[in-house]
Parts: C-alpha cells; structure tokens; sequence
C-alpha cells in the first residue's frame, strides 16, 4: 500500500517525507547507442516489483510546454521482458502507450526496448553516429501511477564520444545521473557526443552553454558571454534567480528554429551562422530570452492546470496567453533592457506582432483564452483555413501583453506596470499552488487599484478587435501612414476615367509543374466572396491564361472595383466564377515615436524599454 500513500499525499500537495522516498528503490534505465548510425537507442530499464502479479507500464504521449499528443509509442520498434534470473516474461500491449508485464512473484522485473530516433526538433529524440539529444518524454517507460520514486539514468556512450550534459543530478560515476521522481526525470534532456561548452556563473551558480553542430561557424564563448547578459536582466527583473544547481542551454544548430523550457534547462534548434552577424545574434537572443523568461513564467509560475501533469491525456488550460503570450511580450523587451536592441528596434519586434494579428481574420472568431484551451486541437494541426479560425496565443498575447502593461501604466499614473504583476503572482501563486486565469485577472486588477475584468473579457476572453489608441497614447506611439499606390498604367474605361488602386484578389495560390492552385482564401476578400476554393486550379481571368505572376500583374492593372471571370478547375471539373477585384490593404502597423513626444512620455519609454541607445 506504499505506492498508493505516497501518491495522495503528492496530489493534494503535501510534502512527502524524506525518508518514505529513501525506502523505495529506483527504476533505473540503460541507454545505449550501439547502432546510432542508423538513429537507433536502446534502452533497458530495470524495474522494482514491490507488489506480486501484473506491473503495468505506460509511456508519455506529450511533452510539457508542446501542447499536443505526440503519440512517442510509435517510435519503439521492439519491446521485450525478462525477471530477474534472465526468464522471459509475458508482455502485453493494453492500448496505444501502455503494456502489462506479468511479473508474478519476481522481485525485479528487467524490460528492453528500442527506440527510433530522428525528429529534428526540441521535444522529441535525436540520435545520429555523433550524437544523441535526448527527451523524457519520447524515451522512458514507467510504472503507471506511480511518480513519486528514485529514477537512474545511465548512458552507456560510444568510442568517440565525449561525454553527457544534463541537468539531472550526477550519481557518482561518469555518464550517471539521478532523479527524484518522474517529474525532474521526463522535464531533463540529455546531451551526449562531443558539444562545444561554455560556462559563465550567475550569482555563484553555474550556467552552461552546450552546442552541437556548431562547425567553424559557431563563436560559442562569445554566444555564451551574451547569454550571461540576458540571464543576469532577467535575474535582476524578477529579483533573484529561483535555482542553485546548474542551468543548461542546449543549442542545437540544425538551421530550424525553435525552443523548448525546463525547469534547469533549455533547449533550442537555430541556425549557426547566425552568430556572424548582429540582427542573427540578437534573433538567436530573443529565443534564449523567450525560453529563460519560462524558468518564472510557465515552469514555477503556472496555471493551476499545468501540474501535476497528466502524462497520458490532454491538459487542458485558457491560460498560455499568459505562459506564452506574455512570455513572448517580455522577451523582446528585455532584451531592449539589456542593450541588445534599440527603441526602434523593439517597436519593429513589437510592430511584427501587432501587424501579424491585424492580418489573421481569426482573431475576430477565436478569444485569446479559447485559443490557449483549444492549442491540443487547433494550434499544432492547422489548415487552410486556419488564417480564418484561428489566433495565436503567441503573437496575439504579445500585443495583448503590450496592451496590459500600458493600461496598468495608464491606470495608476504610471505608479505601477505589468513588470509588478508578475513579481507579485510568483510571490503569491508560484509553487504547489498555480494560478487560475481568473485568479490572475483579479490581480492585476489588484495591482492597478482599479477593477478591471470586463476591460480584460474584452481583452483576452471575447473575439473581437484591441483598441490600441490608449497605450499608443501613453507612451507617444503611433502607426506610420500607409503608402497609398494607384494603378499608373491604367487604362481609361467608360464611365470611370480616372486612376483607380490596383486591384487585388486576395488568395495564396501556388505554382506546380504548370498548374496555379489555391492555398489560402482568407475571409473577407475578393477571392472569399467569389466562392474561390482551396485547391482550386485558376486557368484564366477574363479568357487570357495566367499563371501566377499574370495573374498578379493583371488584377493590378485592372484596378480595384473592377469585375472579371475567372475560369478555375475543381476536382478535374471546369467553372467559372465571377469576382470584383478590390484594393490590397496597405497598412504596414510600424509603429514610431511620435515627433512631439512630451518630457513625461519619452520617460514612461525609457522607464519601460531603459535608456535610449
């Protein structure tokens, strides 16, 4: 019945006593590499059978901070069990990530698997003939249930191979690392080969910078003395670092971009020539900003429903605006705070994600927090039509995020800023607790001095257009014009002789062996209201063949308002639509400093974004 005590206490949140943990035996995992050249992991994990009969184990479908299931079953290509004598036992597939071992009466039960292992990204596993990354995840087959336990990992590394990074606990011997519970063990990745490493201390804490692929190219003491930068801002914003042991950035230069957050690590896919430039270094800082901001916000400072984990099933929460959505707002501007990017600079971050939401019809069906709770169904499995249903919690968070602090500004007279929310939702939320989205609404409301739940329901929690004017006018902000075009080459046609704008279509299409096809019909365009079709092949407009670049071109010089025919093939069947050109919208949404920016805004810049540079 030990299994089940130490269980309840962890789930309603109650320490477990030091001493019950010390009497249970790990698991304990063998990783071995001997065919890694064909992207191949063994792995051979023994296992204690505290109780007589049937041990059922099961394997993560997802990996925290990646919100889909992932299905990482699929990827063991064999899987067998023996006791402790070396006897086969029984072992049984239940469903899709779960297996029954009949273990009978033996005391330790010992099961092998392989793994394939070649997804090119942050959450999954990669093994080549130089090297392994390794996820908990995709990798370790566990007791169903049963979290609370000592867990060893011991790699086992080919000739030629250096050595392993991770920030599990070392165990004593090389390559042997340790885990107090389930937990610690699926939220460290591993390293293994032969990285680059650099490491540079923060408050007395050590901190590494682990590279791989990194060739010629890669300065990697330079890219770690800049990580240091970024790590001691944000130290400084929150207070104090929330660790003592080692954090790991694992940087894997594959030429994809991408991050993952631990709790003592990161890990990260970029391209490695970004280190020979200014704006490749500063893009490549944004992520490691992006991802260490999470060490408070997502990891320690989280909603109620992200932990524990369900490792099986879909956990569900209206809350990523804030884990990601905010996340995103605060990595580009402390790196402003840091030096790494000018006022202008950081508006034209900020103007990318304003004019991203602008640009995606989504946002006026799908809320913020609607977007954050469907991310397992919608955010990872898009379609073409996903530009018309969907709102990123990532870009549209950050202009959310941008919106929140200038009305905590706006609202209290520039007393407070959304910098004093966060440090006041770790201090009151981080921990066992969580926060609910609710919870934090109140508090910011809290922090502000004035209520401010319907203007957040607008915000974050209905589908509909930001109002940007008030924080535009807070900190002396505006949008460029937009540059207004007329079509110079038109022809006169009755009736309307003068200039018209070129007209525009509005669909994406895409050429292939000849063929233009549809790929995108965003709402509210000429192409939408035509009825025009995903995969729908365009032949001609008004009786003349085009291809992509006439068809472009054509509607230009038609001008908008003007009405054609488009001669279109749908599944090998011939029709013709009609449709009225419009014009292109030509807002850019750069925002600039406006020219007569008052004494009291160009401090609220500064005191927001740090001096001018």
């Amino acid at each position: 019945m030990m299994r089940v005590c130490v269980i309840l206490l962890w789930v309603v949140g109650i320490s477990v006593p030091s001493i019950v943990l010390a009497e249970r035996e790990a698991i304990r995992y063998t990783l071995e590499f001997g065919d890694a050249k064909n992207h191949y992991m063994d792995v051979r994990a023994e296992i204690p059978s505290e109780e007589p009969g049937e041990v059922q184990l099961f394997m993560p479908v997802w990996t925290p901070g990646s919100y889909l299931v992932r299905e990482y079953s699929r990827n063991i290509i064999s899987l067998e069990a023996s006791d402790g004598e070396g006897r086969k036992l029984e072992a049984k597939k239940l469903n899709k990530n779960r297996w029954s071992i009949a273990a009978g009466d033996s005391k330790r039960i010992e099961v092998r698997y392989r793994l394939y292992c070649r997804e090119i990204n942050v959450r999954s596993n990669w093994v080549e003939a130089e090297f392994a990354v390794i996820n908990g995840a995709p990798t370790y087959l566990s007791v169903v249930d049963d979290f609370q336990r000592p867990y060893e990992v011991k790699l086992v590394l080919p000739d030629g191979w250096q050595r392993s990074c991770s920030p599990l606990p070392p165990a004593g011997a090389s390559n042997l690392y340790r885990s107090p519970d389930f937990d610690t063990l699926v939220d460290s990745p591993v390293v293994a080969g032969s990285p680059q490493v650099d490491g540079f201390e923060v408050d007395g804490v050590e901190h590494y910078l682990v590279t791989l692929g990194g060739g010629t190219v890669w300065e990697n003491a330079r890219a770690a003395r800049n990580v240091q930068r970024v790590i001691e801002v944000q130290r400084d914003f929150w207070g104090s670092l929330p660790y003592s042991k080692p954090y790991y950035v694992f940087n894997l230069l594959t030429g994809s971009r991408g991050g993952l957050e631990h709790r003592q690590s990161m890990v990260m896919t970029a391209d490695r020539w970004y280190s020979k430039n200014r704006g490749g270094i500063r893009s490549w800082l944004s992520l490691v900003s992006h991802e260490f901001f999470h060490v408070w916000n997502g990891k320690r400072l989280r909603p109620v429903e992200l932990g524990p984990f369900e490792y099986e099933h879909e956990n569900y929460t209206p809350s990523l605006w804030i884990v990601e959505g905010i996340t995103s707002y605060y990595q580009h501007v402390l790196l402003a705070r840091a030096g790494y990017n000018t006022h202008d600079q950081y508006l034209g971050a900020l103007s990318g994600s304003i004019a991203g939401t602008q640009r995606t019809p989504g946002r006026l069906v799908q809320s913020l927090s609607d977007s954050s709770y469907d991310a397992w169904i919608k955010a990872y499995r898009r379609d073409e039509n996903s530009v018309n249903t969907l709102f990123s919690y990532y870009s549209g968070g950050a202009v959310a995020g941008f919106l929140i602090d200038a009305e905590i500004q706006r609202r209290s007279d520039g007393r407070v800023s959304l910098d004093d929310v966060l440090r006041l939702a770790y201090e009151r939320f981080s921990g066992e607790h969580g926060y609910t989205e609710s919870e934090f609404i109140e508090l910011a409301s809290e922090v502000a001095g004035e209520d401010l739940g319907e203007w957040f329901n607008e915000l974050v929690r209905e589908p509909g257009a930001f109002d940007y004017q008030p924080a535009l006018d807070w900190f002396g902000l505006e949008f460029e014009e937009p540059k207004t075009s007329v079509n110079s080459g038109y022809f006169p046609v009755e009736g309307e002789p003068e200039d018209r704008p070129k007209g525009w279509l509005g669909a994406s299409t895409k050429e292939s062996e000849g063929a233009l096809s549809v790929t995108s019909v965003p709402s509210d365009t000429p192409a939408s209201e035509a009825g025009l079709c995903v995969d729908d092949e365009i032949i001609a407009i008004n009786g003349n063949r085009v291809d992509a670049r006439e068809l472009k071109r054509i509607c230009a010089l038609l001008g908008a308002g003007a009405e054609v025919e488009l001669l279109v093939a749908r599944r090998g069947l011939l029709k013709t639509l009609k449709a009225r050109l419009g014009e292109e919208p030509t807002e850019t949404w750069r925002l600039r400093l406006r020219k007569d920016l008052t004494e009291k805004q160009k401090a609220r810049v500064e005191k927001w974004l740090g001096p001018s540079r």
